[in-house]
């Protein structure tokens, strides 16, 4: 039996709605991508009612994508139909593949599909290569650069990113924390938020003073202009000096009778036996069963556990590096005059950083003028009871109160700020600035506790604050050699970093026996395209993993021409406009007969990944993972890969038929208009030539 419903499913819905003398023609005329998945939910339904099952909403139809293996593109699973289809015959109403069946037979007819095929208890659904093609070319032509925009929301999001501390040069960590920051704030706006990029550097502290210190004890007049070194790098420089001195200075003292009497003291405490312990427990494992790490042995313990406490109460250098916080807390002039000198050196530093990144903020915070921010606030909370003082005259919040244990300090018992003080005053202060609707930090993953307790306090001081703040966690960077360090100077700078890639990329370039695309570049031309390709690479390389994963970077398949790579789609990209340039393309309304040219699977998966670009976007941005923008880029130039480079089956600049010609060559243009507005989201700058 055939229950052909076609006349009822063309336009019952659209018809009620708009009262359109041809229900058809008006759906047609009212289709975007976006309403797509909508229009096509409301016709099944509608289908469905006319066969009787009359409770059948619109929003209760759940489709989903065809794997590539299967027959259609979009599929229908009719298990939740069973027993609501009452125009079935009775023995039929529970059987989802026979209720598959009737379903298919009464969308034979619908102009959506070119065919519509029961698969046991599925709908599959082929999408009429004309009508995808209408639909998907016609929007993505139509609306340039601002296809996948979504409608203005009307909220405010405030985010923090970068962080740097203006004692050295932003490393590789900091590298991942500014392309995550940027490229979610391209994502919220291109969602529809209105959105606010702010960035606090943190720029005073016992960090600065070591290498302040060490700048009075070994500069000897240093300067920028003196020495030819970006500032950020000759004050980190001094940092790491100090660093080496410290370590100097200790390893001497736990060789020292004083150390060496200290050492028996801890291995008889409660953490040195805690540490035995461990020791004993892993040495008693059978071989086999040793496949962890080894814990540290005792002098490697000791010599972590009581470094602080040397440099706070023993060390000459730490002596030195506090009391020069002392005097810069007191607002010593000259002090303050060399913090001011270095610090400037450094900021003009990451300037240029963010210059070459291509990152900008609205406003920068500087923990030097918001350190303060929070005693007032902590006060206020102390009078109504949010904190308690404990016996030592420091000031607590009790955890307790947000499902945790313990006390956390928000100010000390000589009454100065930590950090926690200052992050409250400086959200407060935020929402006075920019009366945000949400404010998302975007900090490593060793904050995640910090983060939490932030969030909890906020919420007490402030019921209108609670339920507005969002951490934006990611793991860390790691290296094929291991982790780094800033105070042993073994990090990888962000500036040696993309130029140790441009060199790669160079070497790629000069080493290439097809010169064809640069043949006739002048060297800044060629210089220009190494650093593009290079920050290509390192931004995609660090945006392709989800910002929650641990992830080790690898300069050289960070380059790969064939690999998932920020290169593999500037390549792409350049393809494209390669293709548009040698057949003089010009856009043009394009004709039923251009549409309907389109008909290769190869040529159909491409539409159907294009049209799925919109629902990545929003995807990316409500799930904070601009890796998911980054995977649909890299799919999509596999999909144009292919069919660029099969001259047989799909041939462009040499097709026979004008129209197909026509087709493929705005299917070309809509790709690169993709892929440009895609690799945008993500920092990266294309090149029409590579």
């Amino acid at each position: 039996m055939v229950y052909n419903v076609s006349a009822f499913v063309a336009g019952e819905f659209l018809f009620a709605r708009f009262s359109y003398p041809n229900p058809s023609e008006c759906v047609c005329s009212m289709t975007t991508i976006q309403s797509v998945q909508t229009e096509l939910q409301e016709i099944i339904a509608a289908a469905c009612r006319g066969l009787g099952g009359t409770e059948i909403a619109a929003s209760s139809v759940a489709l989903s994508p065809v794997p590539e293996t299967s027959f259609g593109d979009i599929a229908m699973a009719c298990f939740a139909l069973r027993g609501k289809l009452l125009g079935l015959p009775e023995g039929l109403r529970n059987n989802p593949a026979a209720i598959a069946k009737a379903l298919a037979e009464a969308l034979a007819e619908c102009d959506r599909f070119e065919e519509v095929r029961a698969e046991g208890p599925y709908v599959n659904m082929a999408y009429k290569p004309a009508w995808l093609s209408r639909i998907v070319l016609g929007e993505i032509l139509a609306k340039g650069d601002h296809f996948g925009d979504m409608p203005r929301r009307h909220e405010k999001i405030v985010i923090e990113f970068s962080g740097p501390n203006t004692n050295k040069p932003q490393h590789l960590g900091h590298l991942r924390n500014n392309v995550i920051g940027e490229s979610m704030s391209r994502l919220l706006d291109k969602a529809g938020y209105d959105v606010v990029r702010v960035n606090i550097i943190n720029d005073r502290g016992i960090h600065i003073c070591k290498s302040m210190l060490a700048y009075m004890q070994h500069g000897e007049g240093a300067t920028p202009a003196s020495t030819g070194i970006k500032g950020d790098h000759l004050v980190g420089g001094f940092y790491v000096r100090f660093e080496q001195a410290f370590q100097e200075e200790f390893g001497a003292w736990l060789g020292s009778d004083d150390g060496l009497a200290t050492f028996e003291v801890w291995k008889a405490s409660d953490a040195g036996q805690k540490v035995q312990k461990a020791i004993d427990a892993y040495e008693a494992l059978p071989a086999e069963k040793k496949k962890s790490k080894p814990p540290a042995d005792l002098p490697s313990a000791f010599r972590a556990a009581i470094k602080d406490r040397y440099f706070n109460e023993k060390s000459a250098l730490g002596r030195a590096a506090t009391a020069l916080l002392v005097r810069w807390e007191d607002g010593d002039e000259e002090v303050h005059a060399l913090w001011q000198k270095l610090n400037g050196w450094v900021i003009d530093g990451f300037l240029e950083t963010y210059q070459t990144l291509g990152i900008t903020f609205d406003k920068l915070y500087f923990e030097s003028e918001t350190y303060k921010l929070g005693k007032d606030c902590i006060a206020e909370g102390l009078a109504h009871g949010i904190f308690h003082r404990l016996a030592d005259n420091a000031v607590a919040f009790d955890l307790n109160q947000m499902g945790l244990s313990g006390d956390k300090i928000v100010l000390r018992a000589n009454g100065t700020s930590v950090y926690i003080t200052q992050d409250i005053g400086t959200a407060i202060e935020r929402y006075h600035d920019f009366a945000y609707d949400r404010m998302i930090y975007v900090v490593a993953d060793e904050q995640n506790h910090h983060f939490r307790v932030l969030f909890g306090i906020l919420a007490k001081l402030r019921e209108d604050l609670a339920n507005r703040f969002e951490h934006l966690s990611y793991g860390m960077v790691t290296l094929p050699s291991g982790r780094m360090k800033s105070r042993e100077g073994t990090v990888v700078d962000t500036d040696c970093l993309i130029e140790e890639i441009t060199g790669l990329v160079r070497e790629v370039m000069e080493n290439k026996s097809d010169r064809e695309h640069y043949a006739e570049a002048d060297e800044t031309e060629i210089g220009h395209r190494a650093k593009t390709i290079a920050l290509a690479a390192v931004k995609y390389f660090l945006l392709d993993v989800t910002p929650a994963s641990w992830m080790e970077f690898c300069p050289h398949r960070s380059i790969d021409l064939q690999g998932r790579t920020g290169a593999y789609c500037l390549m792409n990209y350049a393809r494209t406009r390669s293709i548009l340039r040698k057949a003089g393309y010009v856009p043009a309304e394009l004709g039923e007969d251009t549409f309907a040219a389109l008909k290769t699977p190869h040529e159909k998966r491409v539409l159907l990944t294009l049209m799925r670009f919109g629902s990545t976007l929003q995807w990316a941005a409500e799930s904070r993972d601009p890796a998911k923008l980054a995977e649909f880029l890299f799919h999509l130039c596999k999909s144009f890969a292919f069919i660029f480079t099969d001259k047989t089956g799909h041939p462009i600049l040499t097709c026979d038929s004008a129209a197909t010609k026509r087709a493929r060559l705005a299917l070309v243009d809509a790709l690169g208009r993709v892929l440009k507005i895609g690799l945008n989201l993500l920092g990266i700058d294309i090149l029409e030539e590579m």
